[in-house]
């Protein structure tokens, strides 16, 4: 019998749906304003760093924060912050008065409310639905956000940037708007642990320090939890550290042209969703642990595969790869850690693996520019996908040796 996702679920989907139309608008417009202020890469580069240094500096304390509190309210609010500064930022680019520590400034308050509903929205989503939809539930969602972002908010922030380069701003404020809405019609439903959200008590608050600490115990004593954290890190690194000299890359050394340059990342995007829709068949069919190992490995493949490329059509293939087996990947990683952990300390155990992850993205916003200065850009694309497979194999070395320990210990 067919199980529905439910209302709930399509209400949780559609506040995401249209926050992230807004959000794939001004990620193109912001760093052409920003551009136009200075063309200094440093300052350009700036705006990724700022972006993960937020999620790294205060995510595991949002993680305990979201453990407390309504996660519905927590989303609610995170979303309607983001409002008065891309508005008040729209009327300074109406105005040409836009400076770059305007810009600094709204990244980092976007980004700390980010933080909020991202976080809040994981354990959120494993109140609402049962544990075998997880992985179609995270895959839906996941697919939404590349959809509404690359294939949707970047060809209507083209359009609106050709009007005014302030409107994709005032867009993305009407997003934020529609999906404070949205998510405050989720009505009060029971989690798939038997505790209504309503009835949700929070937990001790004697230390923020204990609770953050037991957020790392639930990582430390799950193998494959701790292992796809750091695994989750390392593809992070190499993907963005490659990503910040890509049109580098795809100009200089693939030689394509800007039109191609820009159907790579069609082909990612479209590779994306169909991993994202794919995954909970191939979890059904191979089981979570196989799910990740060989998604993980083909991801790490795939972008030696580009770094090995030459010319369009091999390295579209390769991005197409990428897309599907990483979008794979995350959206296991999800189910996984949203099946596995308790639901009250879900917000803990996310914000932790997220922190790891923005210190990946900052680290790569910093030395991808001086690695391919040393080394090429080639070398880095190559050597990246080197690293996520030896990643892949120390994952199944790791996770296969507990299964053992454990198999030996029950007979």
């Amino acid at each position: 019998m067919k199980v529905s996702l439910g209302k709930s679920y399509w209400l949780l989907w559609g506040s995401a749906a249209v926050a992230n139309l807004g959000d794939g608008m001004r990620l193109v417009a912001l760093p052409l304003v920003a551009y136009s202020v200075s063309r200094n890469p440093l300052d350009i580069a700036l705006i990724m760093a700022l972006s993960s240094l937020s999620g790294l500096i205060i995510g595991p304390l949002v993680g305990v924060l979201v453990d407390r509190f309504d996660r519905r309210m927590v989303i609610a609010w995170g979303n309607a912050v983001r409002v008065a500064p891309l508005v008040a930022v729209g009327f300074l680019v109406m105005a040409g008065k836009a400076e770059l520590w305007h810009i600094y400034l709204l990244v980092v308050l976007l980004s700390l409310a980010e933080i909020f509903v991202d976080t809040a929205s994981q354990p959120m989503l494993a109140d609402i639905l049962p544990e075998g939809l997880l992985e179609k539930g995270n895959a839906r969602i996941f697919a939404a956000r590349i959809f509404m972002q690359d294939i949707a908010g970047s060809p209507a922030a083209a359009l609106l940037l050709g009007i005014s380069a302030s409107i994709p701003f005032f867009v993305n404020g009407a997003t934020f708007v529609g999906a404070t809405v949205l998510i405050l019609l989720v009505p009060w439903a029971s989690s798939r642990r038997g505790t209504r959200l309503e009835a949700r008590k929070p937990i001790s608050r004697s230390s923020v320090r204990a609770e953050l600490i037991e957020g790392l115990a639930v990582i430390r004593r799950t193998p494959m939890l701790r292992n796809a954290a750091v695994a989750s890190t390392v593809v992070n690194f190499v993907l963005l550290a490659g990503s910040s000299m890509l049109v580098v890359y795809a100009k200089g050394d693939l030689g394509l042209s800007d039109g191609q340059y820009g159907l790579l990342f069609s082909a990612a995007a479209a590779g994306s969703i169909l991993g994202g829709l794919a995954t909970p068949k191939l979890v059904a069919i191979a089981g979570t642990r196989a799910t990740l190992i060989s998604t993980l490995f083909v991801t790490g493949a795939a972008r030696l595969a580009f770094g090995l490329a030459h010319g369009f059509w091999s390295a579209g293939a390769a991005f197409f790869s990428i897309g599907v087996a990483a979008f794979a990947y995350n959206v296991s990683v999800s189910a996984y850690q949203q099946r596995v952990t308790p639901t009250e300390m879900l917000g803990r155990v996310y914000s932790v693996t997220q922190a790891m992850n923005y210190g990946a993205a900052l680290l790569a916003a910093l030395v991808g520019g001086f690695i391919a200065e040393s080394m090429g850009v080639r070398p880095i694309m190559i050597c990246g996908g080197l690293l996520v497979m030896g990643c892949s194999l120390l994952f199944l070395r790791t996770t296969r040796r507990v299964v053992e320990v454990k198999e030996s210990a029950s007979l």
